[in-house]
């Protein structure tokens, strides 16, 4: 049992992953701070526990010689409890790596937790399903693009014409343009498209759309490999039309693969090209006047809600406040927030996973009650699995609220 997530598992602990393990003291500061603990109160949703769970089942069984270190080495029998267990620590968390604020040592748990999850994949039903499935169409996308073109140039003729009659005349969607300076990666939806075509036109952008879109589940499961298969579509599509820029929509994690991982996987290839969020580019926008807004055109209740793999993750604090700010009349902290804002419980691919819901809506109860106390009436985000996981929290709490994305502020508060 667990022959090959113990294969797997022992040849992907890379240097940091060992210092993790072999650091950790368990002095308890990150027990508080996971959202899936808060509720459940079970050790296997503790951090320490889980790095603990997975260096002991690692030291299972015979190494070596069988000799060297037994007397020192701790040991975990595979069993009924120490599987279910297993599946809690590494399936139920989100990654979003506050455990990691409060750690002493700094120590990066949700690296672990990606390690595990490709790892148990291998042992074929213990793993994510939907998840690696979608991962898995993200790289076909690329093989049968032409067989799909037409079709996608067909809606963005019609989101174009739409757009031209309810905004702007001569408001264009370019696909393809060779020579912009911004390729502009969306999600799937008219939802990611509209409101950055319109931020795009008042800015006068020269842009074109991206054929493909910017989600990377493979991510979600540790399967790295898979995950640079799925990005390098988009670095050669950007490549061919030679642009300045990659500009990622509202996404948390897409945004987390393209600022962070990127360097890695294709450093030659995107010597010279920026990358960055929309949110990023919007705020330059405003800030060097390429675009105005109309000051103070919300007066409604609303509050931000920090993304973790934007804000914890990535850094992107002051982006999507100065935007909001600058639109809105009553606008409200919560506490806490920024690099201590709780997880709203749908991030790591659980959104896509449909037997978590009731895991998901359990640990979103310190997202909906800090939502509560500060009785804003718009929730305002800036990731996609954020505002999947804040609309079903709006409506299993109750809460009566409306879920905005921080673009979709801009865009309608525009003064062309």
């Amino acid at each position: 049992m667990l022959t090959k997530f113990l294969e797997t598992i022992r040849q992907s602990i890379n240097r940091p992953l060992q210092y993790y393990e072999d650091i950790c003291v368990r002095c308890g500061a990150c027990i508080d701070a996971c959202h899936f603990y808060a509720y459940s109160r079970d050790q296997a949703h503790i951090p320490a526990y889980r790095m603990r769970l997975v260096k002991q089942l690692k030291q299972s069984g015979i190494s070596g010689n069988g000799t060297l270190l037994n007397w020192y080495r701790e040991s975990q029998e595979v069993d009924d409890r120490t599987m279910d267990e297993l599946h809690k620590a590494i399936e139920e968390c989100t990654g979003c790596r506050r455990c990691v604020t409060f750690c002493p040592f700094d120590l990066d748990t949700a690296l672990l937790v990606g390690s595990a999850r490709f790892s148990l994949m291998q042992e074929g039903q213990l793993g994510m399903e939907m998840v690696p499935e979608i991962g898995g169409a993200e790289i076909s996308k690329g093989e049968i693009v032409d067989l799909t073109k037409e079709f996608y140039l067909e809606q963005m003729q019609e989101m174009e014409i739409q757009l031209q009659k309810d905004f702007a005349p001569d408001l264009r969607i370019p696909v393809e343009k060779e020579g912009a300076r911004v390729l502009y990666v969306p999600l799937v939806g008219e939802h990611a498209i509209i409101p950055a075509a319109k931020i795009f036109h008042a800015a006068g952008e020269d842009w074109t759309i991206s054929l493909f879109t910017a989600t990377n589940h493979s991510y979600f499961v540790g399967d790295m490999a898979k995950a640079k298969q799925a990005a390098n579509w988009i670095v050669q599509e950007a490549q061919r039309l030679g642009v300045q820029a990659i500009v990622y929509p509202e996404c948390g994690h897409a945004t987390r693969t393209l600022l962070y991982y990127f360097d890695d996987w294709f450093k030659k290839e995107i010597a010279g090209i920026e990358r960055m969020n929309i949110v990023q580019l919007t705020s330059s926008y405003l800030q060097e006047g390429k675009i105005r807004v109309q000051a103070d055109i919300f007066d409604t209740p609303l509050t931000y809600h920090d993304p973790c793999n934007l804000g914890r993750n990535g850094g992107i604090y002051e982006e999507p406040r100065t935007l909001i700010q600058a639109t809105a009349t009553d606008f409200r902290e919560l506490s806490p927030s920024r690099e201590l804002n709780w997880c709203c419980g749908g991030g790591g691919g659980l959104v896509a996973e449909p037997e978590m819901e009731t895991v998901r809506m359990k640990a979103g109860r310190k997202k909906a009650e800090q939502l509560q106390q500060s009785r804003a009436e718009w929730i305002i985000t800036a990731c996609e699995n954020c505002k999947t996981q804040l609309e079903d929290l709006n409506e299993h709490y109750k809460l009566g609220v409306e879920i905005k994305g921080v673009i979709d502020l801009v865009a309608d508060a525009l003064i062309l």
